[in-house]
């Protein structure tokens, strides 16, 4: 990633700059938790996909820097939203908004920065770019429900799992990459290979995440690990343990789920399944075969700079610790 920042050195810090200019409102109480969640360490992927994919299309303009802004906002609202359905206490490394200031605050702050996001783009005349934006918006909220409907169901499958991150994570890192071959007034072809690396890179981000929830701990992860399965959430890892599990397995697995709070113990002997069963090697198996379709994507390009940084990040994704 280091690498990466230093080729975009200026677009990020014009970036900075342009976040703190867009959040205008009179309500200082929203920009405090709007800042508390924006400056809390995040690695700022998918603004760096907008940049990188509008300057890989040729695009020399700097529109792309508010778009990017635009991105990281829709983010940080589903940021804000989840931590709240989730009940959750930390994120990277901090507490969380709702934590500090409580579950009303950080909906309706979040609610804040889609709206903000939208009226922003309205004074946009690019008519593809909304679509693209409005599009990714409604798969992030499918995505959520989905998620929510299928919370502490062992009986979720792959399909519905990859469904779910399909919408909730990788819709947005598509809708980012598109954004930038938008700009870029790139052909048809590109264009869509660009959404569709960022749809892959996405995936690979999200079973990436579920891998870390198991095998990090909470010092490098920058939160509780096992924070999925305590929130009830059914993700790949576990998945696969349950599909070749024993139905006694299946039945614990089901009973810590339903839990109204998981012990440390029942967290190893999750994780002791998970192991048995080959959870997390399989889903890194999944995880690569996403960041090689990803990176076969970008074969439509001519070699640059900003063609290797893409690669790069897609490389991140399989190595990357939080």
């Amino acid at each position: 990633m280091e690498t990466i920042t230093k080729l975009i050195a200026d677009d990020l810090a014009e970036l900075e700059s342009t976040i703190q200019k867009l959040i205008t409102t009179r309500i200082t109480f929203i920009k405090e938790i709007v800042n508390h969640i924006i400056r809390s360490g995040g690695k700022r992927v998918r603004p760096i996909l907008v940049i990188l994919a509008a300057r890989l299309c040729g695009y020399k303009d700097q529109e792309h820097i508010p778009y990017a802004a635009i991105i990281e906002f829709i983010h940080t609202a589903t940021l804000l939203h989840d931590d709240v359905v989730d009940n959750a206490k930390i994120r990277r490394g901090s507490s969380t908004a709702n934590t500090v200031w409580g579950n009303e605050p950080s909906v309706l702050v979040g609610d804040f920065l889609f709206s903000k996001s939208f009226e922003l783009m309205a004074f946009s005349e690019n008519e593809e770019i909304l679509k693209v934006m409005s599009r990714a918006s409604t798969c992030l909220a499918e995505g959520e429900i989905l998620e929510l409907l299928k919370t502490c169901d062992p009986e979720t499958d792959e399909a519905e799992y990859l469904e779910i991150i399909g919408n909730k994570t990788a819709s947005l890192f598509s809708a980012a990459c598109e954004v930038g071959g938008i700009l870029g007034e790139v052909s048809q072809k590109k264009r869509l290979a660009l959404r569709d690396f960022g749809y892959n890179l996405g995936m690979a981000f999200q079973l990436t995440d579920d891998i870390l929830d198991y095998v990090s701990d909470d010092a490098v992860l920058g939160k509780r690990v096992g924070t999925d399965l305590k929130e009830g959430k059914v993700t790949l890892p576990l998945i696969h343990a349950l599909k070749h599990g024993t139905d006694k397995e299946k039945g614990y697995v089901a009973a810590v789920l339903n839990k109204a709070k998981m012990t440390p113990r029942d967290f190893e002997r999750v994780r002791k399944i998970i192991r048995k069963h080959g959870g997390v090697e399989y889903t890194s198996k999944v995880t690569k075969q996403f960041v090689d379709n990803a990176k076969d994507f970008l074969k439509v390009f001519k070699p640059s700079v900003y063609k290797e940084s893409l690669m790069t990040l897609a490389d991140y994704m399989l190595a990357r610790e939080t």
